[in-house]
């Protein structure tokens, strides 16, 4: 699988997963671990347009349990309103 092109117009730092289902960019500004509350600017992956940049906190039901420790590795998907942790939790 070739790896994924920077687009010219994504911040340094900006990564993507590539195993994510969907293909965007996310940049993490700000993380407020007391908080669990992170800030992150996500970019489509085509044109690297920025899709939202706003502040997040983390949520999870039942069992699940995360924390916003190396979010780069977790990040699964982001569908407008939540990002989806491979965990089960979210970002809302």
């Amino acid at each position: 699988m070739e790896k994924p092109v920077r687009e010219i117009s994504l911040p340094k730092g900006a990564f993507r997963d590539e195993n994510a289902k969907d293909g965007n960019w996310y940049k993490i500004e700000e993380i407020n671990y007391l908080k669990n509350r992170v800030k992150i600017s996500i970019f489509a992956s085509r044109n690297a347009v920025r899709l939202v940049s706003k502040n997040f906190n983390l949520e999870c039901l039942g069992d699940n349990h995360d924390d916003i420790e190396n979010l780069q590795s977790k990040i699964e998907s982001y569908d407008g309103e939540k990002i989806y942790l491979k965990s089960g939790c979210w970002l809302k």
